[in-house]
């Protein structure tokens, strides 16, 4: 697969929890050519981006969406089956981004590892959907995590099965990191190190120059671009009229977002080799 140039934003403008304005930003987000929405920022969540995810998610086609969680109010065990159920209404285009402000050291890599413990114990073949058998699902390929770090220790299983996408897709911020070595994509600005991640996006204005980026995208100092909205629809509009020539090399637009992005399971995953396999019966059970 040639390698894509990512276009990434973030949305932290109250208004977007308001459905007739959070559409038309989707929808220039989609039109722009955009590959992730990160909805909220360290410093700005005026709206809950799960909740926010679960109503993108059917009425979005191709846009990865992102809920930012913060480490201090929020489960692993609830975040697990929340983002595993969106994951299947977007059909592999779910991401999170693991906020750390305010928790106690190592708090946010904590609950990164718990959650992706529950998704492992939903094996990726676990469903049957066989109606002859009455057979839903095998319980042998479902296995509690039993997973006990420093923070929280959540037995499971998790009651939702494995998400198409394995894991869901972890963005971390360098203004905001959390010490993850196989993160899958890292936000950073110029001049800093970018956190460990397998695609590394820079943050620039909307008015950066598209060919210098192309340049050090194709000499391999980034893997794309990330910008910070304020005025989220106008903005999407100029990104797409200035940056969307970047992007004309992504694979089939109905490939997950792993596939889209050319980002593998992260290293963490147990012995799973992706996302959960629905059995082509599975409509006599709807």
């Amino acid at each position: 697969m040639t390698r894509p140039f990512i276009l990434s934003a973030s949305v932290a403008e109250a208004s977007f929890a308001v459905p007739d304005d959070g559409l038309t930003v989707l929808r220039a987000a989609e039109d722009a050519g955009l590959d992730l929405l990160v909805m909220g920022r360290a410093g700005e969540r005026p709206f809950d981006a799960q909740v926010l995810l679960a109503w993108a998610a059917p009425v979005t086609s191709r846009l990865g969406l992102v809920a930012t969680v913060p480490a201090t109010n929020a489960h692993p065990f609830h975040v697990a089956r929340a983002l595993s159920a969106i994951d299947f209404l977007s059909n592999g285009r779910t991401g999170w981004s693991v906020i750390p402000e305010g928790a106690p050291d190592g708090m946010a890599e904590d609950m990164v590892g718990a959650a992706r413990a529950l998704w492992d114990g939903w094996g990726s073949e676990t469903l049957i959907l066989d109606k002859a058998s009455g057979r839903y699902l095998d319980a042998s390929k479902v296995q509690a995590s039993n997973y006990d770090g420093p923070f929280f220790k959540v037995a499971g299983p998790v009651n939702a099965m494995r998400p198409p996408l394995g894991h869901p897709v972890l963005v971390v911020d360098g203004e905001a990191s959390i010490a993850i070595a196989d993160a899958d994509i890292a936000l950073f600005v110029d001049g800093a190190a970018a956190p460990a991640a397998t695609k590394r996006l820079l943050k620039v204005a909307v008015d950066a120059d598209p060919a210098g980026l192309r340049a050090r995208f194709d000499a391999g100092e980034i893997d794309g671009v990330h910008f910070t909205l304020t005025d989220g629809a106008a903005q999407l509009a100029a990104i797409g009229a200035r940056f969307g020539s970047l992007v004309t090399t992504h694979a089939d637009a109905g490939a997950d977002l792993r596939q889209r992005l050319g980002l593998p399971l992260p290293t963490t995953a147990s012995n799973q080799p992706g996302g959960a396999v629905i059995p082509a019966m599975h409509s006599e059970f709807a």
